[in-house]
């Protein structure tokens, strides 16, 4: 038996596919852009309710107070410093040359501490040309002149800076912002940018209360001579020379007094030498106090600090001197050293 084997090609076209895969056209241009330090206020002592806006000036970098009852304790310029570079990557390139630069400044990310996010920013030229008015505020938009090749060219950011008050329960000590500079194409996207911070060290805001008068209590004029009559500003015990009387009531006290602030910091006090008393007649009262020049409150950085202290003095009074109720007011003044 004979078996004949055969053999069918199938006919048919077999399908290639094909993908030609490119490299991107090289950028024309690179941009560069370095921010070269931060927008630091220094130290600044909070207000007891509310923000307080402190204004950096880009043209000179000095702060001020904008609103609000914060003020601020160190000196110094704040403003930032931008440097802006174009560099062509193909020769006979001219973007750097010819086309202009739009910037934008802006707020970004959290916030720590009592220090708030940018409400506004500014901006004067250094060696950058500016190209029509910035618009906006937060964030600020606006366009420098072409740069040239690998020439950098530098303008100046300041902005508004909020500080959160005592009220806001925030913590004191350092804070932070942060901001960004960016270059950007004609579609809005970044060709190249840099961030850097705000920085605030905050502290309560200071103030200083009476506990307690100064009273001498209620004396009796001298028949003869002069008297002098003496809180002592320690112990509160009060002394009589010459012929006066002193009654024990109502009894005398010496002033007290309390400062109120940021834990652990130096403060320094004013409390004056002399005071008038004014009634019938007028007397003076030379005074002596327990507080060193600049004393220390209590606690640390970040919480809430005390330093209390006592004043006496000393009134001297004659057979002359007019009889009845006598009062006068101590000035008492206290800052941050």
């Amino acid at each position: 038996m004979r078996t004949k084997l055969s053999s069918r090609r199938l006919a048919g076209r077999t399908l290639g596919l094909l993908a030609a895969l490119a490299a991107p056209p090289a950028q024309a241009a690179v941009y560069t852009v370095n921010v070269e330090n931060p927008m630091d206020i220094g130290t600044v002592a909070s207000a007891a309710a509310g923000d307080t806006v402190f204004r950096i000036d880009p043209g000179s970098g000095a702060v001020t107070v904008l609103s609000g009852g914060g003020r601020r304790l160190t000196a110094g310029g704040a403003r930032a410093s931008v440097t802006v570079t174009c560099r062509h990557t193909r020769a006979g390139e001219t973007t750097c040359d010819t086309a202009n630069v739009p910037i934008r400044v802006a707020a970004i990310g959290a916030t720590t501490g009592r220090a708030r996010a940018f409400q506004a920013f500014s901006v004067t030229m250094g060696t950058a040309t500016l190209v029509g008015p910035p618009t906006g505020g937060q964030p600020l938009d606006f366009s420098i002149a072409p740069p040239g090749h690998n020439s950098p060219k530098t303008f100046f950011v300041g902005a508004d800076f909020p500080v959160a008050g005592d009220d806001s329960g925030l913590p004191t000590g350092m804070g932070e912002n942060t901001f960004s500079v960016s270059a950007l194409d004609g579609a809005g996207f970044s060709m190249g940018g840099d961030a850097d911070r705000g920085r605030a060290r905050t502290y309560r805001g200071l103030s200083v209360a009476a506990t307690s008068d100064l009273n001498f209590g209620r004396i009796q004029l001298p028949a003869t001579g002069s008297s002098k009559i003496t809180i002592d500003q320690s112990t509160g015990n009060r002394t009589v020379t010459g012929g006066a009387f002193a009654w024990p009531t109502p009894a005398p006290t010496r002033g007290a007094f309390t400062i109120s602030g940021e834990g652990g910091q130096l403060v320094s006090v004013t409390i004056p030498t002399a005071v008038t008393l004014t009634g019938p007649g007028s007397l003076t009262v030379n005074l002596t106090d327990t507080a060193p020049a600049s004393p220390r409150l209590s606690g640390a950085l970040g919480a809430a600090g005390a330093y209390s202290f006592n004043i006496g003095g000393v009134l001297t009074i004659t057979p002359a001197t007019p009889t009845g109720a006598y009062s006068g007011v101590i000035t008492v003044s206290v800052d941050y050293n």
